[in-house]
């Protein structure tokens, strides 16, 4: 008894010590945000995944913001932010942003044009993981303070640079001391958002309060955000109250029956995302676009928008959705047509095997969701109608996004979450931001070129930009190649991303792309937008599948909170009206 009792006092008092702590507040003083996945890290300088975002957010601020109404940035920590170039100048490369005053970290020290000149820099320069390291190194070549003014000197004119302003910013006077550029915060990290920073427990939640001392009204004495993975679990959390907000984290049949619950509302708006299916262009069968619209008219997408997402979504024409200011309406659509589908695959050679009756296989890759899973059995029952055999492969999220990084698939269908710049259409279609550059002959004709200098037949222009493209767009590409070739030679990567995984190049479309990137005036951009837009809608190496609505469950017992086309959190900070339940 003497060895028992020690020992059980021992896992009493250990397992009080596991216990997960009580959420703070009293009642009416704190929302409870219902997250699937926790967020893996809140430095706004390594956050890569949506809810690391979400929640990273909330306690830092940032010059410049993309949580607006219309997509286009607005000033946040900054109070201006201008290119150092007379007005009109299409190649300035040189930018000035003043901090505003009053802003103030969660420590009280006020928010210093040093502390966004570490922030930058911390990125660019050090060993830091952040995923914004390559696009920031290709964007800036310097930045520097002088007269209380942040300058940063771009490698060449980049019309989207307000958006590069949206990272949060981080304390110079905390991190610096711990190890200069590189170091990192220690579960005590110090912004300058609407919530401060309390604690974590596990990954089962983060804990924020009110900063009393931000520049705008903050409604909430406490913010706490639950991880929740079952969507079980879930739904009970909001049915039970002690989950008052969900966002995109039940699938469409449970958001309709929880429509029916007088205790709960269910919101939903148009959102800045894009579900799409895209092709291996390397597969012979794939790179004959007669097959591609085959499939297309294949799938009943108006049908699945209308059975399973039930009126929370709309068929996408376009990776840009229709709430997007550069979005073009009048390009090549293909509805659901089985008849013009066989037609195309007669003339793409692939005729019906007499004892099967299909006339290929294709694999499909999903993830394991099981909402996306059924997505995915009712596209392949659709195209088996048309005599296309579907193998579909469920995989978890990880595997199947390194599967899609390396071009391992023929086919797959993946969410965009948040497309806020029309120069997405770069990252998604420029030739040199696919996976592999070096030529693949044995593929087909979409592997055979060489992209690691100079885009593919990028002199071979024959659309209405030819004449522009010429005068501006050779020189830059020439510049660029030389910039490539320097960069092969030191062993660094030559890629304006991987985001081009169907392997598509088109000359014209390249030189759009590249035009709207560096072109200020935004009529101008427009053009070359919805240009580039009805080049990809007739070659479709990319199906947009439809664009889904941003959808939150939310107890009646709170108000006031919005969804923004872009889903973050930031609009829980004006929740400030109480009902009673």
């Amino acid at each position: 008894m003497r060895i028992e009792q020690p020992l059980l006092v021992a896992c009493l008092l250990l397992t009080a010590c596991l216990a997960e702590p009580a959420d703070p507040g009293e009642p009416g003083e704190t929302v409870v945000i219902l997250l699937e996945s926790a967020p893996r890290d809140l430095d706004p300088r390594v956050v890569g995944d949506g809810p690391s975002t979400k929640v990273s957010k909330l306690i830092f601020c940032s010059l410049t913001t993309v949580e607006t109404e219309d997509l286009v940035p607005r000033l946040e920590a900054a109070e201006s932010v201008r290119p150092a170039c007379p007005e009109g100048d299409e190649g300035c490369t040189h930018w000035v942003v003043r901090v505003r005053k009053g802003i103030y970290w969660h420590d009280g020290v006020e928010v210093a044009a040093e502390d966004v000149v570490f922030t930058y820099r911390s990125i660019i320069e050090s060993n830091l993981a952040s995923p914004f390291r390559g696009p920031l190194q290709r964007n800036i070549r310097r930045v520097w303070e002088k007269d209380g003014e942040v300058h940063f000197q771009l490698n060449m004119p980049i019309a989207s640079f307000p958006l590069d302003l949206s990272i949060g910013l981080v304390p110079e006077h905390i991190l610096a001391p711990r190890g200069g550029l590189a170091a990192r915060f220690e579960d005590d990290y110090v912004g300058c958002g609407p919530f401060r920073f309390v604690s974590r427990y596990r990954d089962q939640k983060v804990v924020l309060k009110r900063n009393e001392h931000y520049f705008e009204p903050v409604g909430p004495k406490y913010v706490v955000v639950r991880t929740v993975n079952d969507e079980a679990t879930r739904i009970l959390s909001v049915m039970a109250g002690s989950g008052h907000i969900v966002v995109n984290s039940l699938s469409p049949p449970v958001v309709r029956r929880l429509a029916e619950n007088p205790e709960v509302t269910v919101s939903h708006r148009p959102a800045a995302s894009v579900t799409y299916l895209s092709f291996n262009l390397l597969d012979h069968r794939l790179a004959d676009p007669r097959v591609r619209k085959a499939i297309a008219h294949g799938i009943d997408r108006e049908g699945i928008v209308r059975e399973q997402f039930r009126g929370m979504a709309t068929d996408a024409t376009s990776i840009l959705p229709p709430v997007h200011w550069a979005y073009n309406d009048n390009t090549a659509r293909y509805p659901y047509d089985p008849s013009k589908a066989r037609g195309l695959l007669d003339e793409a050679g692939l005729t019906p095997d007499p004892e099967t009756g299909f006339r290929t296989k294709v694999r499909l890759k999903v993830t394991t969701d099981r909402f996306r899973r059924n997505i995915g059995a009712i596209i392949a029952h659709g195209l088996a109608e048309v005599g296309i055999e579907v193998e579909l492969i469920p995989l978890e999220l990880s595997t199947f996004l390194s599967d899609v990084r390396k071009g391992n698939y023929e086919m797959y269908i993946l969410q965009a979450p948040e497309v806020l710049e029309p120069d997405i259409l770069r990252w998604f279609f420029h030739s040199q931001a696919a996976p592999f550059l070096e030529p693949l002959p044995e593929k087909s004709a979409y592997g055979a070129v060489d992209r690691q200098l100079f885009p593919p037949k990028f002199s071979e222009l024959t659309g209405p930009f030819a004449k522009e493209c010429e005068e501006r767009w050779f020189p830059l590409v020439h510049r660029q190649a030389f910039e490539s070739f320097v960069r092969k030679s030191f062993g660094l990567p030559l890629a304006l991303g991987n985001g081009n995984r169907s392997f598509f190049f088109d000359p014209d479309l390249d030189c759009l792309l590249d035009l709207g990137y560096s072109t200020m005036n935004r009529e101008r951009r427009l053009g070359y937008y919805l240009e580039a837009q009805r080049i990809i809608a007739d070659a479709i190496p990319v199906l947009p599948l439809w664009h889904e609505d941003n959808v939150a469950v939310i107890r009646n017992e709170l108000a006031g909170f919005r969804l923004l086309p872009i889903n973050r959190f930031s609009p829980v900070s004006k929740v400030e009206i109480w009902k009673t339940p």
